[in-house]
């Protein structure tokens, strides 16, 4: 009997969670405007339809500044075009499926890790991105990062050839390969990652030809106004009531001043040496699990690890477009769905600069709020996973 109860109340809470989605998702597609006398507002949509027209005719990816992304990318703007419908419908409802397929995920991560906060905050969380999440294609890799971190350990081919897709869309999901710490599995992994990424470039090669030119644009671009870094600037705003210099570049808006573009060449050092810095954590728990530290060896520091480096390398990036909020509220809820995770404090923290994504281009002190409390959950992140490297061992040393 204690054995069908808990059955019926987990069949109770996924009822519950799939009634809560349909209503947030209408809520977000509503926010669309399909019912809209005026008709749907499709944002960036339009470009995406620009492009899939141009790689469906052309059989070339986009050569313009705006196009920045790895080859899968362009895969997935053709998809929408399959069975011929409007482009825009399409392109949301593709994103909707890909959302259920992240509940998903997150609901069976919260039955191995005994707690579904992070199912709520995928819930609840990604409504406060309003159209964001069906607006943009960033959920993709965000879902294929959590599938990977769903078989880490468990797959190690799956969990490689996932890394791999995702990084052949947007080039973040290759960080989930820092979760594992056994070599062997480590090196099939990475031996699947690598086979994916060169079958998608093989795919694309034959398909579009040169694929390579995003990398040029990503190069070009200076000190995004919604960058961490820019928070300097965006105080000075919210104080003064000046607005800050701001050009056209790369499709986007950034920081138009000298001292910005040195920033924003600085920041390219930052992001090698936080990518020398999360090897040298890997390294470290490595040696540590050597000499016998077995509880460096649980998934969900593993995980929390993941959120962490991804935390670290968006934090000093030269661009924060709101759409990288998605990632965070992905990565969070992965973290919050264990029982175990050392990182509750600083998921929070991400999770209220989500909920702050609303005001960035109205209010700059919310921008700055937002900011800060990213650098905040870094610094406590950063902190802890040190911390569960070297603490337990010195307390073993003293004792």
């Amino acid at each position: 009997m204690p054995v069908t109860r808990m059955s019926w109340g987990r069949e109770e809470k996924i009822l519950i969670w799939v009634g809560v989605w349909i209503l947030t998702r209408f809520a977000i597609v509503a926010d669309v405007g399909f019912w809209h006398v005026d008709g749907a507002e499709w944002e960036d949509v339009t470009i995406f339809e620009g492009w899939s027209n141009l790689i469906a005719t052309t059989h070339q990816l986009p050569i313009d500044e705006t196009w920045q992304y790895p080859s899968g990318a362009g895969f997935l703007m053709l998809l929408p075009r399959i069975g011929g419908g409007d482009f825009g419908i399409s392109f949301v409802v593709t994103m909707l499926v890909v959302d259920l397929i992240g509940l998903g995920l997150l609901a069976l991560l919260a039955k191995r890790g005994g707690r579904d906060w992070g199912v709520w905050v995928w819930l609840l969380a990604m409504p406060l991105l309003f159209t964001l999440p069906v607006l943009r294609f960033d959920i993709v890799p965000t879902v294929i990062a959590i599938a990977a971190l769903v078989a880490f350990q468990l797959r190690p081919l799956w969990f490689g050839a996932l890394a791999g897709l995702g990084a052949m869309i947007k080039v973040w999901p290759l960080f989930v390969l820092f979760a594992e710490w056994d070599r062997g599995r480590l090196l099939r992994a990475v031996g699947a990652t690598v086979a994916m990424v060169a079958l998608v470039f093989l795919v694309a090669q034959i398909a579009f030809g040169d694929q390579i030119g995003f990398l040029t644009h990503q190069g070009n671009r200076g000190l995004q106004v919604e960058a961490v870094a820019a928070t300097p600037w965006r105080l000075h705003e919210a104080v003064t009531g000046t607005p800050v210099s701001v050009v056209q570049r790369s499709g986007t808006n950034e920081i138009g001043s000298g001292l910005a573009d040195a920033v924003a060449k600085v920041l390219d050092l930052a992001a090698i040496l936080a990518l020398v810095g999360a090897a040298a954590w890997w390294l470290a728990r490595d040696r540590a699990i050597r000499r016998g530290r077995s509880d460096l060896e649980d998934p969900d520091l593993a995980r929390d690890f993941v959120f962490t480096v991804v935390l670290l390398f968006v934090v000093t990036s030269r661009v924060l477009s709101p759409q990288f909020m998605i990632w965070f509220v992905g990565l969070a809820a992965v973290v919050l769905c264990s029982a175990r995770t050392r990182l509750v404090r600083p998921a929070v923290m991400v999770v209220f600069a989500v909920a702050l994504h609303g005001g960035l281009y109205g209010h700059a002190f919310d921008l700055v709020f937002r900011n800060l409390l990213l650098l905040a959950a870094l610094c406590d992140a950063t902190w802890t996973m040190i911390s569960a490297v070297r603490g337990t061992a010195e307390i073993k040393a003293r004792g």
